[in-house]
C-alpha cells in the first residue's frame, strides 16, 4: 500500500482555500518542454476546473551501479546469477536524496495541491489537480489539443519549476503526450501456413515440462490504445486449437482494471493475438492481462512500470507488442521527451534487477528506412531498450514448413539504437556481424554502429490463427512472435521454480551465451528487412547472415536445447542466511 503524504494549506495563515498565498519570487527553469505532435493542433485554453492526473518522477541515483547489479544477477557466469534484488534493495540503491520528498511536497503546498500520494518506494508523487493548480505549479498554460479524427486531449505548454526543485525531478507524466497511433495489421500472404499452438509446439519442440498449475508462476500481456480482450473468444479458441488443455487453462485475469471491452469499446485483434498466443502454446500457466487505456502513450507506459514495481508479487514474464519506430523524443511523435523515455528505461532496469522478463516485439517496419531516400535508421522503442528482449519475425521458406527465413510481407524490425550504447553481452556477436560482407549494412552515417543492436531472437510471425468476436482470422507481425516467445520463457520458468530455483529474469546475457555455445537456436540466414510494414521495399536495411544478425537476431528457438541449457544454470538461491545478509549489506552500503 502506498504511503500517503498529506499536503495541507494552512488556513489560519493563508486565509480561505480560494485565496492564494502571497507570491515570493523564486528563480525558475524549464523543467520539461512541450512537444508539438504531428497531427495534433492546439485549441482553446482549458477550463480552470478541468482535472488532470499528474505523476512527478524523482531522479534515480546510482543508475550505473543498478546496471551493474542487473548484469551480476543475469549473467550465467556470475557467482550471483539468479540472486535477484528485492524491491527495498533497489529503492535503497536508487532512491532520492534525503530531503527531496519534503522539498517536492512543500512545492506542492505552495501551489495549492492539497493531497499527493508518495509511491511505495518513494520515487514519485501522484496527484489529481485542476488546470488552475497545474498552471500555478508549473508556471504554464493548459490547452485542448485535437487531431483530425476529432479526439481531444489536454496538454500543457512548457513546464517550469524553481531551480532547487528541478534538480530533484526526473520527468513529469500526464501533461504531455498523446495516445499511441492505432496500427494496421500487416498484409497477409496467401501462401502463409496456418499457424496454431499445435504447429508451434511441434515445430519448435516444446516438450519436457509438466505444468503444476500453481499460483507462483504467472505471466502477462500488456495492452494499450483501446485494445480489449474477450474471455468468451479465448475459451472458444482454446476449445478449437488447444485440445490438450485442462479445464480452467483458458481463464485469464485482468489487472489493474477490467480488460473486457466497455460499452463503447471493442475487442481488439492485437489484444486477442497477445493473450491467445502467450497462453495456448504453454497451457496451464496463470495468465494476466494488464490493461492501460486512453491516455498518453508514455504516461501509460509509466503507469504500467510503476504498478509493476509497486507490486509485491508481479508476473514473472511480460509480453508487450507495442512500440514507436523513430526518434521517440525528437521526431514529434507521441510527445515522449528524452527525460520521460529515460525515466521509463530506468524502470526497465529496476524490473530486470527484480528478476522479471520483459519481452517486446521488434516492430514491423523493418530497418525504419524510407522507400525514396537514404536517411538515419531508427529501430523501435521500447523494443530497442537495453533491459528488454526484442523478438523479430520469420516465415517458412516453403510449404514443407521446415526451414525459416525473414518474413517478406512486412519488415521484421531490427537495427542499432542511436539512444542506447551496445551492451556488453552482445558486443562480440554484433562485431562479427558488422565485419560480415553479407550483412549489407547501410551507409555509415545512417546507423549507429555502436548502438544497442536488435532483435535478440525471432520466431514465426505470419499466419497466426486468432479468434476475435467468434471469427478466426490470420494475423501476422512481430506482435505474434513476441507473445509466443514469452510463452516459452514462462515454461522454462516453470521448470526452474519446480526445481526450487529462481526465475530467469533478464534474459539477454543468457540468450547470447547460449547461442555463442551453439545451442538453443536455429540460425536464420535467408532474407532481409528492406521493407516497411506494408511490404514496400526501402532503400536501406540489414540482411540475415550466419550467426546473430539485425533481422532475426540469433534465430528461432529450439526449446529442448534451451531447456537442457537452463537445467545446468545455478539455482539463484543464497547458500545460507549469513551469506545472504552479507550480500545484502554490501549491496546497500557500497
Amino acid at each position: 500500500m502506498a504511503v500517503s503524504v498529506q499536503v495541507f494549506l494552512l488556513h489560519a495563515a493563508l486565509g480561505s482555500f480560494c485565496v492564494a498565498p502571497r507570491a515570493i519570487a523564486v528563480p525558475t527553469v524549464i523543467l520539461q518542454r512541450a512537444v508539438e505532435v504531428e497531427g495534433w493542433k492546439k485549441g482553446a485554453w482549458a477550463n480552470a476546473n478541468e482535472d488532470l492526473d499528474v505523476v512527478i518522477a524523482l531522479k534515480n541515483h546510482e543508475v550505473e551501479r543498478l546496471n551493474s547489479e542487473v548484469l551480476a544477477v543475469s549473467s550465467p557466469q556470475s557467482p550471483r546469477y539468479g540472486q535477484h534484488l528485492q524491491p527495498a534493495e533497489i529503492a535503497a540503491l536508487t532512491g532520492p536524496q534525503p530531503g527531496s520528498q519534503h522539498l517536492i511536497s512543500q512545492w506542492l503546498i505552495a501551489a495549492g495541491v492539497e493531497t499527493a500520494s508518495l509511491s511505495k518506494w518513494g520515487d514519485r508523487f501522484t496527484f489529481c489537480a485542476n488546470v488552475s493548480q497545474v498552471e500555478t505549479l508549473f508556471s504554464t498554460k493548459v490547452h485542448w489539443h485535437a487531431n483530425i479524427a476529432g479526439k481531444s486531449i489536454l496538454q500543457a505548454m512548457d513546464l517550469h519549476a524553481p531551480v532547487h526543485v528541478a534538480t530533484e525531478v526526473a520527468a513529469v507524466f500526464g501533461l504531455h503526450g498523446v495516445p499511441i497511433e492505432r496500427r494496421k495489421a500487416p498484409r497477409q500472404s496467401t501462401a502463409a501456413a496456418k499457424v496454431t499452438p499445435e504447429l508451434l509446439t511441434k515445430h519448435y519442440g516444446v516438450a519436457g515440462v509438466e505444468v503444476s498449475r500453481g499460483a507462483k508462476n504467472r505471466r502477462a500481456t500488456v495492452e494499450f490504445q483501446g485494445q480489449y480482450t474477450a474471455q468468451k473468444d479465448v475459451s472458444a479458441w482454446f476449445a478449437q486449437y488447444v485440445p490438450t488443455a485442462k479445464q480452467g487453462d483458458e481463464i485469464f485475469t485482468c489487472f489493474p482494471v477490467d480488460c473486457e471491452p466497455p460499452t463503447h469499446g471493442h475487442v481488439g485483434v492485437e489484444a486477442m493475438l497477445d493473450v491467445e498466443y502467450i497462453m495456448g502454446p504453454a497451457p496451464g500457466i496463470k495468465t494476466e492481462v494488464w490493461s492501460f487505456q486512453n491516455t498518453a502513450w508514455c504516461t501509460d507506459l509509466k503507469d504500467w512500470t510503476s504498478r509493476l514495481l509497486d507490486h509485491d508479487d508481479p508476473p514473472l514474464v511480460f509480453s508487450i507488442s507495442y512500440g514507436i519506430q523513430g526518434n521517440v523524443s525528437l521526431d514529434k511523435r507521441m510527445g515522449c521527451s528524452e527525460a520521460v523515455s529515460r525515466n521509463i528505461e530506468e524502470d526497465f532496469a529496476k524490473i530486470a534487477a527484480r528478476g522479471i522478463s520483459l519481452i517486446f516485439s521488434s516492430g514491423d517496419s523493418g530497418s525504419g528506412g524510407s522507400a525514396l531516400f537514404r536517411t538515419p535508421l531508427w529501430p523501435v522503442w521500447p523494443g530497442s531498450a537495453p533491459h528488454v528482449t526484442a523478438v523479430g519475425a520469420t516465415q517458412f521458406e516453403t510449404f514443407s514448413q521446415s526451414a525459416e527465413k525473414a518474413v517478406t510481407s512486412y519488415g521484421s524490425g531490427g537495427g542499432f539504437s542511436w539512444r542506447f550504447p551496445q551492451q556488453p553481452w552482445q558486443q562480440e556477436a554484433v562485431e562479427a556481424y558488422k565485419q560480415n560482407p553479407g550483412a549489407g549494412l547501410p551507409r555509415a552515417q545512417d546507423f549507429n554502429a555502436q548502438g544497442r543492436a536488435t532483435p535478440d531472437v525471432s520466431a514465426l510471425g505470419l499466419g497466426y490463427q486468432v479468434m476475435v468476436n467468434g471469427h478466426t482470422m490470420a494475423v501476422g507481425g512481430t506482435s505474434a512472435s513476441a507473445p509466443f516467445f514469452a510463452s516459452l520463457i514462462s515454461l522454462l520458468n516453470e521448470h526452474r521454480l519446480q526445481s526450487g530455483k529462481s526465475p530467469l529474469g533478464f534474459l539477454n546475457p543468457l540468450l547470447y551465451e547460449m547461442a555463442k555455445n551453439g545451442t538453443g537456436f536455429t540460425d536464420v540466414t535467408v532474407g532481409n528487412n528492406h521493407k516497411d510494414r506494408s511490404g514496400i521495399p526501402v532503400r536501406e536495411g540489414y540482411s540475415c547472415t550466419k550467426g546473430w544478425d539485425a533481422v532475426t537476431g540469433w534465430g528461432t528457438p529450439v526449446f529442448g536445447e534451451m531447456l537442457q541449457y537452463i537445467k545446468a544454470l545455478p539455482s539463484g538461491r543464497h547458500v545460507d542466511k549469513i551469506g545472504e545478509e552479507s550480500n545484502r549489506k554490501n549491496l546497500v552500503l557500497v
